[in-house]
């Protein structure tokens, strides 16, 4: 009996750090690094697909320049939970804290995701920009753009009415 009692209490809280990582891995005033990033949108759980759609998509002109070919995205359930029935952000809705977002990017539509370029919603984060955590990994953990960059290679294509979320105005 007490070991059913301690794997519960474990299991509450995995999923109590999945749901609200941020508190324990960034504490007000610390800036977010990679490693504890990559972990955080790893051991996140129940994403769900853009448009609830797994399908890998082609990416626009204006996109392929910084993301490839192809893409993918996922939602957490945070940022799920915003999202209408189109799968879309309503106009003058902001993600909530904690939200994450993940572009798998591929270079062939059969291949197997190359990066994952994400985005974590974290408000008055000293390393965010714009209130978004920016980083881009290798599927392993590898850092390809590191999150201590401020998002600034991000930025400036992520001018959008959708909380700086593109896919909502590329792909209607």
């Amino acid at each position: 009996m007490k070991k059913r009692k301690v794997i519960q209490n474990l299991a509450f809280i995995f999923i109590a750090f999945a749901i609200t990582g941020y508190i324990f891995l960034f504490s007000a005033g610390n800036n977010a690094d990679d490693d504890q990033l990559f972990k955080w949108i790893t051991s996140d759980t129940g994403y769900y697909y853009y448009q609830n759609n797994p399908e890998i998509l082609p990416t626009t002109e204006e996109t392929e320049r910084a993301h490839d070919n192809f893409m993918r995205i996922r939602f957490n359930k945070k940022a799920a939970d915003v999202l209408n029935q189109d799968g879309h952000l309503p106009k003058g809705i902001m993600f909530p804290d904690s939200s994450i977002i993940v572009k798998e990017i591929y270079s062939e539509k059969t291949g197997a995701a190359e990066i994952l370029a994400v985005m974590v919603k974290l408000k008055g984060a000293p390393n965010s920009n714009k209130d978004w955590l920016w980083a881009e990994y290798s599927p392993s953990g590898d850092v390809e753009y590191s999150v201590s960059k401020n998002g600034k290679a991000c930025v400036t294509c992520h001018k959008s009415t959708y909380d700086n979320v593109r896919i909502f105005e590329l792909r209607k």
